[in-house]
């Protein structure tokens, strides 16, 4: 390396006039001092040999074809500069501005890694190169990370500037470190026009084998949800491995990211690339606008070759990310999908249609693909998720010999660790944070069951769009709501609310809109409760830099916290007890109604047909008349027992014969004499009385008070006939 003289470094008029914001990472808008003009400004540059590329040709062919070992796309100096030591500092514009270059022949990018990085509100880090096309920032207090250490990814260009500044009124001092200095050299996206042909074939950190598919080609038209969680690992001059967001049981955001043991060093270091991926089938470069420096390290065991990392920030709603789902139970599935980037190159995807089968390698716990059926991965692609048919991880690459051969699969295996496994080498702590015991779950914010929830009306946390009860129901309880007016650096405030077993049962942080009413609700069973509002800057919400301040109250008003000034963090623990509800009927309509119930239970009722309060009012024949109501008789009018009241038919009874209902001998009117037939001596007697016209009682045989020929026609013709 060879440190050069202190020059002026003119901007040229051209590209300044069409310098634009290029390939960025997480930061906090604006853009370097004098971006749009032609001044002359003061550098001080590092500069570096070109590197040899031959040598480095040969030496990347002889480990192209190690699937556990990274695609090197550049070489890493190791450097110690600060801020005291290099670089030149002046006063532009009311600001402390300083500026460090660094540059070589025939380099293509250049990327950092501070080992410190602590600057004061209001300074403001930016990366430019030298043909004033692209910019990296600017990042200030609010990347700052618990380790201090912080990556900045890749800017095209043989010449890059360092460029920090702060408003001169701010008292505290700035303190920067650069440590490593990595000096890309193939496969980068190309600055002169003379390379146009060699960017558009090429991606900006690796290409991968011709058989390889891109994830957004026809095949991977049923993959667009989960293509979202998977990102590129960039340690130092390497596009190391692939890993993974993925969900946890509490479907709250929690940047957890799934990838290889294997592939750790130390994730504080890394830059995280997402949606890293062609828009097109045939494409080979994509966006490295939305990346992620650092993590810190949850789990790392090798029994699976698995490692969670927690991400240090989350990623922006715009990004569009999706936090994949799992499945943790072992089941076999019928079939695997694999997203990765292969070599470091744009997002691909690869299948394999039989079942994967478990076996062991290396230690660890796998799960075997004999071969896949359609492209396959390579060195870069470790780490990846492996999905079964239901779009769930059930694993990450550990290793195997699957490669293109030419154009073709080479038809050779890949191993993944398998997820069930690791599981219980300390995933679940993280990923169910509540002990829930679930062993699968659908990916967040999109694949998240929405259907789930509490189904009972009468609880305080009941869900109207759940359809599938959850458990989580809470009976009786207290509706809180948290209140929150964000002061002019809301990207500092965080807060959570936990129970007495530590669980979180409501959280919200950081934000991003200053002066700004944010609202949280939730229902709390009756217990005890510890309340922490964070500022991660120490100075709380009021009134250094605006006036903001928080409350939790109950629904009648009752506060529970409250605060605005304070440092770093401010806690306040309360308990919640709910008043016991007397329940009954609350409607003053029904016949069971209780003056003195203020919770409804459901019991309300009318008077049924009876007159009963709640009474079954039962039609059982179904003839409008209700059983109570019901009149049982005969409704036979030649029956003994008739009743033409009768409703419900009962049994009639009948005279025996010759006998009336009291049992008594009846006759014919026609049997005049009574000796039980209609013969000769009846019509005698009836012609001895015919023409009677009083007191005819015993001939007048149709009763119409004479003796006449309608009597003799009635005898006549019942004549012969027993009585």
């Amino acid at each position: 390396m060879i440190k050069s003289n202190l020059f002026s470094f003119l901007l040229v008029g051209f590209f300044a006039s069409i310098a634009i914001k290029g390939v960025a990472q997480l930061s906090h808008g604006s853009e370097p001092l004098h971006w749009h003009t032609s001044q002359a400004l003061d550098v001080e540059w590092m500069e570096f040999e070109a590197l040899d590329l031959e040598v480095l040709r040969q030496e990347d062919e002889s480990t192209a074809n190690f699937k556990d070992a990274p695609w090197r796309f550049g070489i890493e100096h190791e450097v110690t500069w600060n801020m005291e030591t290099h670089g030149v500092w002046s006063q532009e514009q009311g600001m402390r501005v300083w500026r460090l270059g660094v540059k070589a022949d025939e380099t293509s990018s250049w990327s950092f890694y501070l080992s410190k990085f602590q600057v004061p509100k209001g300074g403001q880090l930016f990366v430019w190169n030298g043909d004033r096309s692209a910019f990296l920032g600017a990042f200030t207090y609010e990347n700052q990370k618990p380790w201090e250490g912080f990556a900045i990814g890749l800017l095209d260009g043989d010449a890059v500037v360092l460029e920090y500044r702060q408003p001169a009124n701010v008292v505290a001092f700035p303190a920067i470190e650069v440590t490593q200095v990595v000096q890309g050299y193939r496969s980068l996206l190309s600055r002169a026009a003379g390379m146009i042909e060699k960017s558009n074939s090429e991606g900006p950190f690796g290409n991968s084998g011709a058989c390889n598919i891109n994830v957004n080609c026809p095949e991977g038209a049923d993959w667009q949800i989960e293509k979202k969680a998977v990102a590129l690992i960039v340690n130092g001059g390497f596009a190391a491995c692939t890993g993974s967001l993925i969900n946890n049981t509490a479907n709250d955001g929690t940047p957890y990211f799934l990838t290889a043991n294997h592939c750790l060093g130390n994730p504080n270091t890394w830059t995280y690339y997402f949606n890293h991926e062609s828009s097109t089938c045939s494409g080979s470069s994509g966006p490295t606008n939305t990346s992620i420096s650092g993590g810190t390290l949850l789990v790392a065991d090798g029994g699976a070759d698995v490692a969670l990392i927690e991400l240090s920030d989350e990623p922006p709603a715009a990004w569009d990310v999706e936090f994949a789902g799992w499945d943790a139970s072992g089941a076999t599935p019928e079939n695997a999908t694999g997203i990765h980037h292969p070599s470091g190159d744009v997002k691909k995807i690869c299948f394999e249609e039989d079942s994967p089968y478990t076996s062991s390698t290396g230690g660890a716990q796998v799960w075997w693909i004999d071969a896949w059926e359609a492209g396959v991965t390579e060195p870069g692609s470790s780490g990846s998720p492996l999905f079964d048919q239901n779009h769930r991880i059930i694993g990450q690459l550990y290793g195997g010999a699957a490669a293109c051969s030419g154009s073709v699969n080479n038809g050779a295996f890949d191993y993944y660790g398998r997820f069930g496994v690791s599981w219980g080498l300390g995933v679940s702590d993280y990923l169910d944070p509540q002990n829930t015991g679930t062993l699968s779950i659908d990916g967040y914010p999109s694949g998240y069951n929405s259907d789930l929830g509490c189904t009972d009306a009468s609880a305080c946390n009941y869900d109207a769009d759940a359809t599938v009860d959850d458990g989580s129901c809470i009976s009786g309880g207290t509706q809180i709501t948290f209140t929150l007016l964000t002061d002019n650096y809301p990207a500092e405030t965080t807060w959570t609310l936990q129970d007495a077993s530590s669980v979180t049962v409501m959280s919200g942080g950081p934000y991003g809109s200053n002066a700004t009413i944010y609202t949280s609700e939730t229902c709390l069973a009756d217990g005890c409760y510890t309340l922490s509002v964070l500022d991660s800057y120490g100075d709380g919400l009021c009134c250094g830099y605006g006036e903001g301040s928080y409350e939790l109250t109950d629904a009648d008003g009752t506060m529970y916290a409250s605060g605005a000034s304070f440092q770093y963090s401010e806690v306040t623990d309360f308990c919640i007890e709910s008043v016991s509800a007397t329940e009954g009927c609350t409607d003053s309509s029904a016949c069971n109604y209780d003056p003195s119930a203020d919770v409804d239970d459901g019991s309300c009722a009318e008077f049924d047909a009876c007159g009963v309060c709640g009474g079954p009012g039962t039609d059982s024949d179904g003839d409008g008349i209700a059983d109570c109501n019901e009149i049982a008789g005969c409704s036979d009018d030649t029956a003994c027992n008739y009743n033409p009241e009768s409703t419900d038919e009962s049994t009639c009874d009948y005279p025996s014969d010759g006998l009336d209902c009291d049992g008594n001998p009846i006759s014919c009117p026609e049997d005049l004499n009574n000796n039980g037939m209609v013969e000769v001596s009846d019509v005698l007697l009836l012609l001895s009385d015919f023409g009677c016209n009083t007191e005819c009682s015993v001939a007048d045989v149709n009763g119409d008070g004479s003796v006449s020929v309608g009597d003799v026609l009635l005898l006549l013709a019942a004549f012969g006939e027993a009585c």
